[in-house]
């Protein structure tokens, strides 16, 4: 074969590749995709590198002759074939198409998600072997973090100060992206606010936080992963999203409580040094500085969210109303009215599911008249409307359609990294406690998001959960020679 097309140039060719996948990601809704992703919302920029590193990585393992496989594929192969079970029983279900769109339709187009999905773990899961593919990696994705910060901080400018016109930051958001500039909340390169809080909490902090917590740098001045964590939560909280501040406190007090008290100890170690001194110098007015900040800080981001109803109505309770009632008061009904129907699509067929994609043909039949009233139920209602619901929770959409069996198949892959996580963790590398930390905070933020979420595209959770099963995978070999 041409020297052109060796081992070595192939390789390169991939580092290339994967680096422009991670400096891509936060752009979730690229205008630009191919018509196989339909409708749908999520289009993210990164399927064009990926689609290249696929090939070339074909071609490298082909030349290999060697799949390397993770060490918890049993429970996620096993995850697949019930779900081709249950899409099976599906067809056999026969259910009356719903505006046009049939079950067979509903079932490719889950499959082709599921599939975007895996293709992005695969390649994570690929180019993640040892720490210098981990330091590569976190190059192109911090990269990718700095386009991010400065796209959102901008957007920050031209919504709440008049430095810059909020339309002309409009037409640049469409130039890449289906959906513009909101009136008063940040959305970076992803589709809504949500999303963007869930890039920077779910697919940066994890690795800024891991650094602070185990010493662990990939700069030689070790505080910038410090200040890059700073502008992560700023940016969250311009997104004004609720479920990004809850994940950043769960998450964030599951990894202190877990993983992070030996970081915790050495970094107030380090803050209390120059207090027994008893001395005013430049050590002592460094830490009293950053106290000061922290505290402004958290005064500042206190007044900014409570300036928002959106954010300060969850304090707003009724002494006589029901939690029912209280939950549609702060914009939850839709998503609890959907998750409800769905539990009850999968009363419908609890052991086999209603077949994979289709839950959505058959969430109508079970939405509760309380939810009736509601704007965005009522609007699907409509008989002009061109909508499927679906259960906004991927916990009841695995219920619902995969039945008991896809559905602890599925969490059993889940908890499969915890057991890598653990063992990461007892590992003597320092570069793994680093990997261990990241996703135990990355974990538990995905384990929450899935509750309103019920994408199985989501590209962020697949290429986190690649690039852990990768380290954790050779890892283990290693361990096991």
């Amino acid at each position: 074969m041409p020297t052109w097309f060796s081992e070595a140039r192939l390789q390169r060719g991939a580092d290339c590749l994967w680096g422009l996948v991670l400096l891509s990601m936060p752009v979730t809704t690229f205008r630009y995709l191919p018509r196989v992703f339909g409708q749908t919302q999520v289009k993210p920029l990164a399927f064009y590198p990926l689609s290249l590193l696929v090939i070339v990585l074909t071609v490298l393992v082909w030349r290999r002759r060697r799949l390397p496989l993770p060490a918890n594929s049993a429970p996620l192969l096993a995850f697949l074939l019930i779900a081709a079970l249950s899409s099976a029983m599906g067809l056999l279900l026969a259910p009356v198409p719903l505006r046009a769109f049939a079950y067979e339709e509903r079932v490719v187009r889950a499959w082709i998600s599921l599939a975007i999905g895996l293709v992005f773990f695969a390649a994570a899961f690929l180019m993640n072997r040892n720490e210098a593919d981990l330091r590569r990696s976190l190059r192109w994705l911090y990269a990718g973090l700095a386009l991010t910060i400065l796209w959102s901080l901008v957007q920050a400018l031209a919504i709440n100060t008049p430095l810059l016109s909020h339309a002309f930051i409009d037409r640049i958001q469409f130039l890449f992206s289906d959906i513009g500039v909101q009136a008063r909340r940040v959305v970076g390169f992803a589709y809504e606010p949500a999303w963007l809080s869930d890039q920077m909490l779910l697919f940066y902090t994890p690795w800024l936080l891991a650094a602070l917590l185990t010493g662990y740098t990939l700069f030689k001045r070790n505080w910038v992963e410090g200040l890059l964590l700073g502008l992560c939560l700023v940016v969250v909280l311009f997104t004004f999203s609720r479920s990004g501040l809850a994940i950043a406190a769960v998450a964030g007090a599951a990894t202190l409580l877990t993983v992070g008290r030996a970081g915790l100890g050495r970094l107030w170690a380090w803050f209390r040094g120059p207090l027994r001194h008893r001395r005013l110098d430049a050590a002592l007015l460094l830490r009293l500085g950053i106290v000061l900040a922290l505290a402004l800080a958290a005064v500042a981001a206190v007044r900014f969210l409570s300036s928002y109803e959106y954010i300060t109505n969850l304090f707003d309770i009724e002494h006589d109303e029901t939690f029912v009632e209280y939950l549609v008061d702060i914009s939850a009904g839709p998503r609890l009215a959907y998750t409800l129907a769905g539990y009850q699509v999968f009363e419908r067929a609890p052991l086999t599911g209603v077949g994979f994609g289709g839950s959505g043909l058959y969430l109508f039949d079970y939405f509760a008249e309380w939810s009736y009233t509601i704007p965005e139920i009522a609007k699907q209602l409509a008989p002009e409307a061109n909508i499927v619901p679906n259960t906004k929770s991927l916990y009841m959409r695995l219920l619902a359609e995969t039945g008991l069996p896809g559905f602890w198949a599925f969490m059993a892959y889940l908890l499969s990294f915890l057991a890598m996580l653990r063992r990461m963790w007892h590992s003597a590398d320092l570069a793994l406690r680093y990997v261990a930390v990241a996703g135990v905070f990355a974990w538990v933020g995905f384990a929450l998001r899935n509750l309103t979420q019920d994408s199985l595209t989501f590209p962020i959770m697949w290429v986190m959960f690649g690039m852990l099963a990768g380290l954790a995978t050779t890892h283990q070999q290693k361990v096991n020679v």
